[in-house]
């Protein structure tokens, strides 16, 4: 992935990240857009599974958290993506 297209990844995510913190509406559209942004990446399968989960129960609690915590995942593996080493490696 590019350093462009990590840092736009990284940015949606953040996106969404704020808008599950703040129960917003529109978190569903921000992480799809997220996802889509992120196909074929380590984020990809998991802000997918973060929209998913938002949109499939957006009003239960412990499925936002679970939706959060993938998002940041996600964003983790982004971050990683945009700095050239692996989620989690020593540099």
């Amino acid at each position: 992935m590019s350093l462009p297209d990590a840092l736009r990844v990284v940015g949606l995510a953040s996106q969404a990240e704020m808008a599950l913190v703040r129960r917003d509406a529109v978190v569903g559209a921000l992480l799809a857009q997220a996802a889509r942004a992120a196909e074929g990446t380590p984020a990809g399968p998991l802000l997918s599974e973060a929209a998913r989960l938002a949109r499939a129960e957006p009003g239960r609690e412990a499925v936002r958290q679970a939706a959060l915590s993938l998002c940041r995942m996600g964003l983790q593996e982004a971050q990683a993506d945009a700095l050239g080493r692996p989620a989690g490696g020593v540099p």
